[in-house]
């Protein structure tokens, strides 16, 4: 779904360098704190440091934020700690600013190069018809599917959904 990266050796323990074919996205972790500080170069820099360079974009980690992936100059947060309802940030790298902030569950590849799927959990107080009913203490739970298509930076429901269980 994410184009190919490549993760460099670590220059400091906290830190993880992902280069992608037009950017580096440094992620460097908090201490004591989950998340990271998010550092996005352009790849000519050739930089894994975590040190902020002129021209730099940092992202501040507000509440457990991880680099997902990186698709048609757009950077995919994982933001939360628990398993469900997380939320998904999406920056244009191009602009640099946010396009896209919502709880979701999972991602998946869109039907093309320009759209991305995202799975959005909710609870329901009953399974839906079809669905088992959860064990182990879960909640019944259903997701939907979203298109996001990155080059509108609109979103529309895909008219699909699935059995879910939650915490």
């Amino acid at each position: 779904m994410f184009e190919p990266v490549r993760v460099e050796a670590a220059i400091e323990r906290s830190v993880r360098c992902y280069v992608h074919e037009r950017y580096i996205v440094v992620e460097r972790e908090l201490d004591g704190a989950l998340g990271a500080d998010l550092f996005v170069r352009s790849r000519a820099t050739n930089r894994c440091d975590a040190d902020s360079l002129p021209g730099d974009l940092v992202l501040r980690n507000e509440w457990a934020e991880y680099s997902a992936g990186i698709k048609a100059d757009h950077l995919f947060i994982d933001s939360g700690t628990g398993p469900d309802l997380r939320q998904v940030i999406v920056v244009d790298l191009r602009t640099r600013e946010r396009v896209l902030q919502r709880s979701y569950v999972d991602l998946e590849s869109g039907k093309d190069s320009a759209t991305v799927g995202i799975w959005d959990g909710f609870y329901v107080e009953e399974p839906l018809p079809g669905c088992p009913t959860p064990s182990g203490g879960l909640q019944p739970g259903v997701d939907s599917l979203y298109v996001f298509d990155l080059t509108a930076g609109s979103i529309r429901f895909a008219n699909r959904i699935r059995c879910a269980s939650r915490q």
